[in-house]
């Protein structure tokens, strides 16, 4: 019989232990270390605790960390007890004297023993910088309970460099008891990229960057591949008064951030890819509104638009709009004009006053058009009106909104409809357009379903804050390309979330089970390069009860009602209002944002710094061996057939415009489909959709994908 040491560990454990596989744990045999756990068995015990470890606490709970005479391989073990809980925890973790040496760029198995009358047992990580400062890394998937010792292998993500050595504890973030022996710490063996259900359900790796974090309200993708991430004020109210705006610009290879100087507070504005790639931003905070009396006295949007250049990484002004517009909606059409509706006007009476004016910014002008050169609609668009621009140029507004929802003239709900932006002529779809709950819709996620070339739009869950009920699961899904378009039912995202129900300080949350009627508002939609859709983040209240729960759809080929949700590994931190997601060039997902109901009540409003990176499971697949894509045209006209060049065979090529997100809001965010045909070698001819409407001009990242279903990294083209 050939010799398994991976299946014999677990045979030999399954009589005394048993085997844990969780997302991030394998019972995988491992190499030689290049480190070793110090005391691992707790057996040397130093002033009343074990040598080389040491207790610790975060929020508020009771309980003790002690030695106690029940190991598992030796005498002594580690009992974790938690008697009362508000939040927090407690664990046992190594001392600084005692940390792992690591080499960056390698991965890692950490193996223990345990047992627990909880479910709430987690491994968390911790590594030293080169500056030798220690900061928080990761946080492993808890532990099942068991009465009896059970094996965990929990394998960590690649090393970062600079990283100089590591260090681990285990805790217990529940009322109950958790014993733990036997630790073991190696090299992961071969070349695996992932280890247990991580390879199917993705990866998240959490940098905490404390106060000198982002507060990030508004995100986009550049095409020099890093994302420019705006706060103006940042929801404060003593920044806007001290002038404080900022931007960040992130770069996602190194993890660093540069402080764009920002001219006036972007607060809340809108913002689009222009053609040639710069970022226009549209409006913004003028004014706060002042709720101390006994009636608010309203926001007041501001009439100013920049222009931000990734070249130059700076700011220059562009004209001013017509009037204010805080919450406006930017949308690209197929000249590369853009279109911009809704939001709070450049004045306020006894309240906020939605603008009446259209605006729309030409881009062979080069500047934002007299409101006399625009048709007006004359639509009180409310705030944040999702716009998807049609294959046959008009617009339609899908039901996705903020703060309310347009309103026709009688003071009814607007519902979705197609808006022609030359005319400003407005045609409603009867009945909402079969749209269920549209009342239920803000703060929604709006969608243009892969490919674009399909023109199906999807609606992701929302919410009523007129009334006192949870966020809503419903998914509804319309084909724009239907002689009469109606929405149908989708799949309803999954309910199987944890739930934040306490503080947003650090050590202060409480988890509960989400509610099977709850869904989501705040959610963040992200399309993918292998043409499916990851939903992460989200809320079920007000600013409150952050859902952990995160999803991929596959749209390709299937009726609304036979697609289905497939839980993917959820973000560790609670994404709530100002959150948003990003598709990165290499195919991560970065996460950010979170502004829960004004914790604290300092004027500065409470705000998450800390930034995720998901890894999906394409990432995975087949080792991590991916096709890369070795030359390739830059300029791409309508209609034309670029010759391209991998160095693995592929079945199919995409493109897919950067997501310029807010508010859960990007009606710009799209994947074209480009039909592939080889030429043999290597080569590959591509088909360039003809429709402007389609893919609008402007900078994409040109994905291919193997028959497997694994992505490679973009390469940015220029379209138009």
């Amino acid at each position: 019989m050939k010799f398994d040491r991976s299946r014999t560990a677990a045979v030999l454990c399954a009589s005394m232990v048993g085997v844990t596989a969780l997302p991030g744990l394998s019972s995988s045999a491992m190499a030689a270390p290049t480190g070793k756990v110090q005391n691992p068995g707790f057996e040397k015990v130093s002033g009343g605790f074990p040598s080389c470890w040491t207790r610790y606490s975060t929020g508020k709970n009771t309980g003790t960390v002690t030695v106690v005479n029940d190991g598992r391989g030796g005498r002594r073990a580690v009992a974790v007890r938690i008697t009362q809980r508000a939040g927090g925890s407690k664990a046992v973790v190594q001392t600084p004297g005692c940390a792992l040496k690591v080499q960056p760029g390698k991965r890692y198995d950490l193996q223990l023993s345990y047992k627990s009358t909880s479910g709430k047992a987690a491994v968390t990580l911790f590594r030293q910088k080169a500056n030798g400062k220690w900061v928080k890394w990761h946080a492993q998937p808890h532990l099942p309970s068991s009465k009896k010792y059970r094996l965990a292998v929990a394998r960590t993500p690649i090393v970062p460099k600079g990283t100089k050595a590591v260090r681990f504890a285990m805790a217990l973030e529940d009322t109950g008891t958790l014993v733990t022996d036997d630790y073991k710490f190696k090299l992961a063996a071969g070349k695996a990229r992932c280890a247990g259900s991580e390879c199917t359900k993705g990866h998240w790796i959490v940098h905490d960057f404390g106060n000198g974090g982002v507060r990030a309200m508004h995100s986009v993708m550049l095409h020099s591949g890093k994302v420019l991430l705006i706060a103006g004020s940042g929801n404060g109210t003593n920044r806007f008064d001290r002038g404080e705006f900022r931007t960040w610009l992130y770069n996602p290879k190194n993890n660093t951030f540069k402080n764009i100087p920002t001219p006036y507070d972007m607060f809340c504005a809108g913002h689009v890819q222009l053609p040639d790639g710069r970022v226009l931003v549209v409006s913004g905070t003028e004014d706060y509104s002042d709720y101390s009396g006994p009636q608010e006295t309203g926001w007041i949007g501001s009439k100013k638009s920049y222009v931000f250049n990734p070249k130059t990484e700076r700011y220059t002004r562009a004209n001013d709009l017509n009037d204010g517009h805080w919450y406006p909606s930017a949308t690209i059409l197929g000249n590369g004009d853009v279109y911009s509706v809704g939001g709070y006007a450049g004045y306020r009476n006894n309240g906020n006053v939605v603008s009446p004016v259209a605006e729309r910014f030409s881009w062979k002008q080069g500047r934002w058009l007299p409101a006399g050169q625009v048709a007006q609609p004359n639509i009180n668009w409310a705030t944040y009106p999702s716009l998807v621009l049609a294959q046959d140029g008009r617009l339609f507004y899908n039901g996705s909104s903020v703060f309310s929802h347009p309103v026709n003239a009688d003071g009814s709900l607007r519902g979705p409809g197609f808006l022609n932006p030359n005319t400003g002529a407005w045609g409603a779809l009867p009945g909402n357009g079969g749209l269920r709950a549209p009342q239920a819709r803000d703060m929604s996620a709006g969608v243009l379903l892969p490919p674009a070339q399909d023109q199906r739009v999807m609606v992701v869950g929302g919410k009523n804050f007129g009334v006192g009920d949870y966020a809503i699961r419903y998914t509804d899904i319309i084909d724009l390309k239907s002689g009469n378009p109606r929405y149908q039912a989708g799949p309803n995202l999954p309910n199987n979330g944890r739930v934040n129900v306490g503080g947003v300080a650090a050590g202060q949350e409480v988890f509960v089970p989400q509610p099977a009627q709850a869904g989501k508002t705040y959610v963040s939609a992200v399309i993918l390069p292998d043409g499916t859709v990851f939903e992460t983040g989200g809320s079920q209240g007000n600013r409150a009860d952050h859902v952990h729960e995160a999803s991929i759809l596959d749209p390709k080929n299937k009726k609304p009602s036979q697609m289905k949700w497939k839980s993917m590994t959820a973000d560790p931190v609670s994404r709530t209002y100002h959150n948003s997601a990003v598709l990165l060039d290499d195919g991560r997902v970065l996460a950010m944002g979170s502004n829960p109901a004004n914790f604290g009540g300092d004027g500065d409003s409470y705000f998450d710094t800390r930034i995720s990176i998901y890894n999906p499971p394409y990432l995975y697949k087949d080792g991590g061996a991916g096709p890369r894509i070795t030359s390739v045209p830059k300029g791409w006209s309508y209609g034309s057939k670029p010759v391209i060049t991998t160095d693995a065979r592929i079945t199919r090529a995409s493109l897919v415009r950067p997501v310029a997100v807010t508010h859960s809001s990007d009606p710009n965010q799209r994947l074209v489909d480009v039909p592939v045909k080889s030429l043999g070698g290597g080569r590959y001819r591509l088909q360039m959709d003809k429709r402007p409407n389609i893919a609008p001009p402007g900078w994409y990242m040109l994905y291919v994908t193997t028959s497997s279903g694994v992505p490679s990294p973009a390469r940015w083209v220029h379209v138009g």
